[in-house]
């Protein structure tokens, strides 16, 4: 399995499959050319695409080791076409409904989330720690759900779209793409595609 990236956040879902006792891991990274051979000095970090393809033909699933949704799908599209495979990743304390749940691929479902019923994330979104989707929430693709966020019953999250630290997200709110809500907000009214909202309660600050 090769996380890609191995910075940051590649060391939380690092942390995860640690907690999951996953085996024979590798970071890529062709970008922090400060970073060590090995990190920790036990995980190979693989440089160049030569490598990574060698060892996807031996295992092909691939875990996005990044924030940020753009960049998220950029790197996943790569190693796609390198053979990789997207992989989710779902904290061993997180909680996922029983019922009529629906997740994409190349999730990272961190530490003490909760995922209610009737609810479908999209492709490659990150689902941070302790966020709570309840009910009938919809996330879409390429998303970023932070630390500590809470989307309330019937929440609609466009594709690649961002929900600050702590950010609530009341009933029946429909938020665009590639819109941006702020730490601590509280979004009581739509969000339309590539807004920035910030506040209590949320007001447009611009358009992106």
């Amino acid at each position: 399995m090769i996380i890609l990236g191995a910075r940051g956040h590649a060391i939380e879902v690092l942390e995860v499959l640690n907690n999951i006792e996953e085996s024979g891991l590798y970071f890529y990274d062709d970008v922090n050319k400060d970073i060590p051979a090995r990190l920790f000095n036990r995980y190979p970090i693989l440089r160049l695409e030569s490598e990574a393809i060698e060892h996807l033909r031996l295992d092909a699933r691939i875990v996005i080791g990044i924030g940020n949704g753009k960049l998220r799908e950029q790197l996943a599209a790569r190693a796609i076409s390198w053979g990789g495979v997207l992989h989710t990743v779902i904290a061993p304390n997180a909680r996922i409904g029983r019922y009529q749940v629906t997740l994409g691929a190349g999730l990272n479902v961190m530490d003490g989330v909760l995922i209610s019923n009737e609810t479908t994330v999209g492709e490659g979104s990150l689902i941070n720690a302790r966020a709570v989707l309840h009910h009938n929430v919809s996330v879409g693709r390429y998303c970023e759900v932070s630390p500590g966020a809470q989307l309330l019953g019937h929440v609609q999250l466009g594709d690649y779209s961002q929900v600050g630290a702590g950010a609530i997200i009341l009933p029946n709110i429909t938020i665009g793409k590639e819109a941006t809500i702020g730490a601590g907000a509280v979004v009581t009214r739509n969000i339309g595609d590539f807004e920035l909202v910030a506040g209590v309660p949320a007001r447009a600050l611009r358009k992106k």
